[in-house]
């Protein structure tokens, strides 16, 4: 029935062994190295895409700092603009001011000077003027 003969099984089996041997040479050992690279080659890009991330955030703490500075440094540069601006200002306006009050005080003596020459002619003519005035009531009457 059954014949089972032992020189065909241990051939068998050593056919099977050496294909097992050559797939093992030939397939699988390659086949792992590719993927044991293929990992590496990802663990690898993920490091490096790690530190370019961690690299660019430096960066962009830096450049955000920067530009706090910056600004601090054109607002503290346009408040000290503003406030030279506003001394200036204020000196001329006070400048101007001082040139206004001593032409005031010119002009009010030049006037009081004037209010006394005119007094004083009004009451040099106040005789002439009453003399003529009553003649003229004279005449009148």
């Amino acid at each position: 029935m059954l014949d089972i003969s032992l020189i065909v099984m241990l051939i068998e089996a050593g056919i099977f062994f050496v294909t097992l041997i050559l797939l093992n040479m030939w397939l699988f050992q390659p086949l792992l190295s590719f993927m044991d690279r293929r990992e590496a080659k990802l663990q690898n890009e993920l490091k490096a895409a790690s530190s370019n991330t961690e690299e660019a955030q430096k960066y962009e703490e830096e450049i955000a700092s920067i530009i706090e500075k910056a600004k601090a440094e054109a607002s503290k540069i346009k408040k000290e603009a503003l406030d030279k601006a506003k001394k200036e200002a204020s000196e001329l306006v006070d400048s101007e001011v001082s040139k206004i009050e001593a032409a005031k005080t010119v002009f009010n003596e030049e006037l009081n000077s004037k209010k006394a020459e005119l007094a004083k002619v009004l009451e040099a003519e106040s005789v002439t003027l009453k003399d003529m005035l009553s003649k003229k009531l004279k005449g009148i009457a």
